[in-house]
């Protein structure tokens, strides 16, 4: 369980030791107008922008496991169609990492996983469909930023003229590298 009086004492700290960052005048709207989208996987935290020399306030990086896209309405491609109409992005780049969690999971070890935690079995055949076609899509990063780029690329809701890009990352080392996705 986390400790959050301790979380509140740092952050206090932290606001304490950072007057500038009030005045920096910086806005939701990114500078570089490019909104990343990308795995939660906690090896990127904080060094992926950095690893790209991107700052505070430049990007969007939405973050989500396996940096999937599953449906035409999904939350990633809702936080793009913001990011477009509302912030001003031109540019999407979508990075997948080496070594993925998201490789180990299959949607049958998952659903067996939320039965052990007594999740109702209604409740999941809800979901199995859905899960099936996101989980065991996912077997290679690589392809999964294909994939990913290719369906925004080809999305309705966003205008021609767009970009979208993919790469791959080494969440150790923080190496980048692009995928050209035709």
């Amino acid at each position: 369980m986390i400790d959050i009086n301790k979380i509140v004492e740092f952050n206090n700290n932290y606001v304490a030791e950072h007057p500038e960052l009030g005045e920096a005048g910086l806005t939701s709207k990114p500078m570089k107008k490019l909104a990343i989208v990308t795995c939660m996987d906690t090896r990127l935290v904080c060094m992926l922008e950095e690893a790209l020399g991107f700052g505070r306030g430049e990007v969007i990086t939405i973050k989500t496991a396996g940096n999937s896209v599953t449906q035409p309405i999904d939350n990633i491609v809702q936080s793009l169609l913001v990011s477009t109409y509302g912030m001003g992005i031109t540019d999407v780049l979508v990075i997948g990492h080496e070594n993925c969690g998201m490789i180990d999971f299959s949607a049958p070890q998952f659903m067996e996983q939320m039965k052990s935690k007594g999740i109702n079995e209604d409740a999941i055949r809800m979901i199995e469909p859905g899960l099936i076609d996101w989980m065991d899509r996912f077997h290679i990063s690589e392809d999964n930023v294909k994939y990913t780029v290719k369906f925004l690329r080809h999305h309705p809701l966003f205008p021609r003229g767009m970009g979208f890009y993919g790469g791959m990352m080494d969440p150790d080392t923080g190496a980048f590298r692009y995928v050209e996705v035709e």
